[in-house]
């Protein structure tokens, strides 16, 4: 039974990946031969979302693929990055935000652009830059307490 949730979980996953990688491949393509002649936010966003997920389906759902066909039991740099990784799916849903914010702005006010290509880049170079200090700041918490964790002497029971 277990070799046949195995099996389940890794034809889902390859499917994901296969299926989400030529989906985005396809955006990132559609809309990056846009960029030359139209440099509004909606593509901005729409091609940054789309690098975060192809980053996503190409790299963490595979490495997700991996952890659970063996049981989480893999080296520590694959669980370090894949928990690193993982974050790249709260940023997408951010970025789906920042779109649906873009879009009501454009139609509630449309003489009145609050977010414009020249924004919408430095905030972009702002939140990665936040994201990577936090995530940084919490490996670094988490090595520390790992660290702690084994210097700590177990009572023989």
């Amino acid at each position: 039974m277990t070799s046949l949730i195995n099996i389940s979980l890794i034809t889902y996953f390859t499917l994901v990946s296969v299926i989400g990688t030529l989906g985005n491949g396809v955006i990132l393509l559609a809309y990056g031969n846009r960029w030359n002649s139209s440099k509004s936010t909606s593509v901005i966003f729409i091609l940054i979302l789309a690098c975060v997920d192809l980053w996503t389906c190409l790299i963490v759902v595979p490495a997700i693929a991996i952890m659970e066909y063996r049981d989480f039991d893999v080296p520590t740099a694959i669980c370090r990055f894949y928990s690193f990784s993982k974050n790249l799916i709260i940023i997408s849903s951010f970025i789906m935000s920042f779109i649906a914010l873009d879009r009501f702005l454009n139609i509630a006010v449309p003489h009145y652009r609050l977010l414009n290509p020249r924004r919408v880049k430095l905030s972009r170079v702002c939140s990665d830059i936040v994201w990577l200090c936090f995530e940084l700041l919490v490996n670094i918490i988490i090595i520390e307490v790992l660290d702690l964790l084994k210097n700590i002497e177990r009572p023989n029971v």
